[in-house]
């Protein structure tokens, strides 16, 4: 089949006039092992052909300038120029990312591939598939590439319409640990208070990360409390940034759904600066205007609750930096941060004209009162890593924080009657969290059949913050203190409600700066016992000063009983302290 194939392509060539240089190499693996059924392309034309089983091909092309793609699972895309040479042979070099790629998540080892690990991982090559998915932001991306991954977009849920929830194996949002470089990051201040999956819960925003910053996305599908910290209980996501250097990689991505709304626009752009002989910063700028939904009930229908119903509206910019600066052989300092802002615009229940919370001066038909938030999420990871006898050594500090505030608009309070504003300042609240880690890795070939030590520490400071909002937005200005039965008691003389409708803000009384530490421990060991069978032990040991302590363990193996054909599963303990929004989060509504 393969042979009627270049006949075709032979035949292509001869009967192009423009095809006036022959070319023909072969391809081969570092080894020297022919490689079948390479795709060799003329970039800019539909031009090509593929290498027989002993790597062979012959190709005509256009000019002696012209430029060859050569492409294969598992190998790195090669460019060639062919500078009118007749003959070319290449030797393409495997694909570290799905090859050969040390694995951060499920395993501390440095001699251990994603197949290889006693635990599932989900390894992502973002970088290439994003794409692929018709998806413009990373959570609703995950959604569509992880069967265990969900992701749900809400309407009506006040801050849930402005972050998605997502979760792992089913499992709370709250129950996933995210990590960026292998570094932990921040969870976002909102919790979920509303009737939306996670309710209770404070996740991770993972739209706050660029997806034209991601190289790779490595999901554990496993508990890793015992490992990586107690909120590790459904699994750890582990996002992998670029590093890339001397390369352009832009896009401008636009679509709108076919009701004629929810229009959206994605402009980026990511190119990295070599720094010395081995040092680097790669840079990304990205900007998501998306357009919002409406999918109201029928009109017609007697139980209409929202005349307004869809996905919110939103502008997020982000900015991340990653680098890595090599001091010599065995020393290395990294840093990465990132930026970002979203201005978000949601709609809230409808207040009909009739309704005791509407003014008929202000709203005659009624009103719909958009619930607005200003999201700031900043983040800076700096760190040093060294070798010292035969120790691999990990210092770092990454501290993140994530603000959320609420405006209101197109609202009012009721209980001033025609002279309220329709516009407020709701308040808010934030979440700051900085955590300190050493971390000790060394492997050993001579035990057994090849064994890795782990052990480390963290020490992690929390701050939550609830600020209130303007007076107009929460206080009810028909309440009258009146003596009754010799008790002063408030009197409500409007029978209207206070505060902003759509969603009231933060009183005086709600405000709270908290904070918490955390120190924990581990100890983590992997055995290869033989060729076939290897078991992974880890011990994790955790101390807050607000809810006690914690120890989990964990044990797991991996048996390869055929070739190709492995045998592999975990037990393990968890346990997670609340956050703390959800120890003093609080509200009047």
């Amino acid at each position: 089949m393969k042979g009627l194939v270049y006949v075709i392509f032979i035949l292509i060539g001869f009967n192009n006039a423009e095809a006036q240089f022959r070319i023909s190499g072969k391809v081969t693996d570092i080894l020297g092992v022919p490689l079948d059924g390479v795709s060799i392309m003329e970039r800019g034309t539909s031009n090509g052909t593929v290498t027989d089983v002993e790597g062979n091909y012959f190709l005509q092309v256009k000019t002696g300038e012209s430029v060859l793609l050569f492409s294969y699972v598992g190998f790195d895309t090669e460019e060639v120029l062919i500078r009118n040479k007749s003959v070319i042979d290449l030797i393409m070099l495997p694909d570290l990312t799905q090859l050969m790629e040390i694995e951060v998540v499920g395993t501390r080892s440095m001699n251990r591939s994603a197949v290889e690990t006693p635990v599932p991982v989900d390894i992502i090559p973002l970088s290439k598939v994003a794409n692929s998915y018709g998806q413009l932001d990373l959570n609703q991306m995950l959604q569509y590439m992880v069967p265990a991954y969900n992701a749900n977009q809400q309407s009506g849920a006040d801050g849930a319409d402005h972050v998605d929830p997502a979760s792992i194996r089913g499992l709370g949002p709250d129950q996933v640990l995210v990590l960026v470089n292998g570094k932990r990051r921040h969870q976002s201040s909102l919790i979920n208070i509303f009737g939306v999956r996670g309710r209770g819960n404070t996740g991770t925003d993972l739209n706050t990360i660029p997806v034209a910053a991601i190289d790779r996305i490595e999901i554990l599908r496993d508990g890793a409390s015992a490992q990586y910290g107690s909120d590790a209980i459904a699994g750890v996501v582990n996002v992998v940034l670029k590093s890339g250097v001397k390369k352009y990689t832009g896009a401008v991505n636009t679509g709108i759904y076919h009701e004629g709304d929810g229009q959206s626009l994605q402009v980026n752009g990511n190119y990295g600066f070599k720094i010395g002989d081995a040092g680097f910063i790669n840079m990304t700028m990205d900007y998501l205007h998306k357009g919002r939904t409406n999918r109201p009930a029928d009109e017609n229908k007697y139980d209409i609750y929202r005349r307004k119903f869809g996905g919110a509206e939103s502008d997020n910019f982000s900015v991340y930096m990653n680098g890595e600066l090599p001091v010599n052989y065995q020393t290395k300092f990294y840093s990465f941060a990132g930026y970002n802002f979203r201005n978000s615009d949601a709609y809230a229940w409808t207040r009909f004209a009739d309704d005791n919370r509407n003014i008929k001066s202000i709203y005659p038909d009624g009103f719909d009162p958009r619930i607005l938030t200003y999201i700031v999420d900043k983040s800076l990871s700096t760190g040093v890593k060294t070798e010292l006898a035969g120790w691999n050594i990990d210092f770092n500090n990454t501290f993140g924080q994530n603000a959320f505030n609420y405006r209101v608009a197109g609202s009012l309070n009721a209980s001033l009657l025609e002279q309220s504003p329709t516009y407020f300042d709701a308040g808010g609240f934030k979440l700051s969290q900085n955590t300190t880690s050493m971390h000790f890795t060394r492997y050993n070939p001579d035990w057994a059949q090849g064994a890795n030590i782990a052990f480390g520490a963290e020490y992690r400071i929390e701050n939550y913050k609830i600020l209130a909002g303007e007076e107009a937005s929460w206080r009810n200005y028909g309440l009258v203190d009146t003596v009754l039965n010799g008790t002063i008691v408030p009197w409500d003389v409007l029978n209207k409600p206070g505060g902003s409708q759509g969603f009231p803000g933060f009183r005086p009384e709600n405000e709270v700066d908290e904070f918490r530490t955390n120190f924990a421990g581990y100890f983590d060991v992997e055995v290869d016992l033989n060729a076939v069978f290897m078991i992974e032990a880890a011990l994790r040991g955790e101390r807050y000063s607000d809810f006690g302590n914690a120890l989990n363990g964990k044990l797991a193996f991996r048996y390869e009983w055929v070739k190709n054909l492995a045998l592999r599963g975990s037990f393990r303990t968890g346990f997670r302290a609340p956050s703390l929004a959800q120890i003093y989060f609080n509200s009047v509504i």
